[in-house]
């Protein structure tokens, strides 16, 4: 299990990583943000299909219009970011359980691997916390 500070620290890789930590969603905000980092929280009390996580991580990152709800859209959104400049990036993953189960869920896990591994190769961290 992962810390928030240990990510922030970089005292572990960015990544995917089961987070350990409590601390509000809020406070994780700010947390992030003091770093200089851009923070964003997906809930996935409602996400139960691709359609749902798709539309629910669109709003948690605040994607453009330009968004076309399809893994490829998803990788391309997510390796962009130019709307939320940042020198790091953390993306909080709350209630990920139910999403979990669905036979999406490795090709979301895959993504995310590519997502920060692309964003390692250009010196900014991307951390996705499972919690």
């Amino acid at each position: 299990m992962t810390t928030l500070d240990e990510v922030l620290s970089g005292a572990v890789e960015p990544g995917v990583h089961p987070l350990d930590d409590t601390t509000d969603a809020f406070d994780v905000d700010e947390q992030v943000g003091r770093r200089g980092w851009q923070a964003f929280h997906l809930d996935g009390a409602s996400i139960v299909d691709k359609e749902s996580f798709l539309k629910a991580i669109a709003a948690a990152c605040r994607f453009p219009a330009w968004f076309g709800h399809n893994w490829d859209a998803l990788t391309d959104a997510l390796t962009d970011l130019s709307w939320a400049p940042a020198s790091g990036y953390v993306l909080l993953y709350d209630g990920h359980d139910g999403y979990r189960l669905h036979p999406d869920w490795d090709t979301v896990l895959e993504i995310f691997r590519e997502v920060s591994a692309r964003w390692a190769e250009a010196g900014t961290p991307f951390s996705v916390l499972l919690r």
